[in-house]
């Protein structure tokens, strides 16, 4: 048996598992604050349940200590230091055989999942066409710049509910304007798998315009097409990166007056789908990529009104 330190730990469970660059900036980040708090010098091996539960207590939020993290985040803290200390202990790398992260997770306020209004779509679009004709008249640039570029990444979230990984992931010969599809590759989903989705009539005009100034602009087929970096001189990346969607979408939501995201987005897309009359849950499944229908099933909400129907229906006694 063994004796690996912690980060020898993330290193072999990345290679066995053949995770991507961003699971393993997640593991090794969870890894960096559970030693920070245990000292650089623990190994794996010295951890106890009882360390683990201390630990919990001194950072998770509480009454006295409203600047803690929030239980979910707690979970998913608990949840990758788990499946670290299972591999370890299955392959022998760590000098121990309990996990001390077993059944120490807490229970989590379940809240609803944060959307968007109608009016508040409506609204943002507004925004961004009054920043694409103020580029237009004056030929200068809006604080959000393109704003034509920008107005086709939003409603492609609208239209499509795709991940942000997603979007920075699809090529230029990717899109099928003929047939009206889109090929989501497998690099870019949480699920590791490709789908191929529709392209709505709504979301056309706007692929098709994005298409022809790539096209004008030179891009090949391999080229990621979601790239302010190659319509704007102002921009000067190779790629376009979070970072530069996630700035977007702080701009316009300041210009909004209210928080918009790609996931507030998808969560509308998926509230709208399930909310009507002819909802079809495996429709939905498979648009929203998910891979457990129970994921799914979250986005079925009770209707308010029906359920004052059934109260007032009661008869009197």
């Amino acid at each position: 048996m063994h004796d690996v330190s912690f980060l020898e730990l993330v290193s072999r469970y990345a290679a066995d598992k053949h995770l991507r660059p961003k699971s393993v900036s997640t593991y090794t980040a969870v890894v960096r604050l559970f030693r920070r708090y245990l000292g650089h010098e623990t190994y794996p091996s010295m951890v106890t349940r009882q360390m683990v539960i201390e630990w919990r207590v001194s950072i998770i939020r509480s009454q006295d200590r409203s600047g803690g993290i929030t239980e979910s985040s707690w979970n998913n803290y608990a949840r990758h230091l788990k499946a670290l200390y299972n591999f370890g202990i299955k392959y022998q790398l760590i000098a121990c055989t309990q996990n001390p992260f077993n059944e120490v997770f807490v229970k989590q306020p379940k809240k609803a999942k944060k959307t968007l209004q109608p009016l508040q779509i409506r609204y943002a679009r507004e925004v961004l066409d009054v920043c694409r004709r103020y580029e237009t008249y004056y030929e200068e640039a809006s604080k959000i710049h393109p704003a034509w570029f920008w107005q086709v990444v939003m409603e492609t979230f609208y239209y499509t509910g795709i991940r942000l990984n997603q979007l920075l992931h699809i090529e230029a010969g990717d899109i099928n304007l003929k047939k009206r599809i889109f090929r989501a590759s497998a690099a870019g989903s949480k699920t590791y798998s490709e789908s191929v989705l529709p392209i709505p009539d709504g979301l056309y005009p706007y692929l098709y315009t994005l298409i022809v100034a790539a096209h004008n602009t030179g891009f090949k087929q391999k080229d990621q097409l979601f790239n302010v970096n190659r319509f704007s001189h102002r921009h000067k990346k190779t790629t376009m990166d979070t970072w530069q969607t996630e700035h977007f979408f702080q701009a316009l939501s300041e210009l909004a007056g209210y928080k918009l995201s790609p996931h507030r987005f998808r969560h509308f897309l998926a509230t709208s789908l399930m909310e009507s009359p002819e909802r079809n849950i495996h429709v939905t499944q498979n648009i929203l990529n998910h891979t457990d229908i129970r994921t799914t099933m979250e986005y079925v909400h009770p209707d308010v009104e029906s359920m004052r129907r059934a109260l007032n229906a009661r008869p009197p006694v």
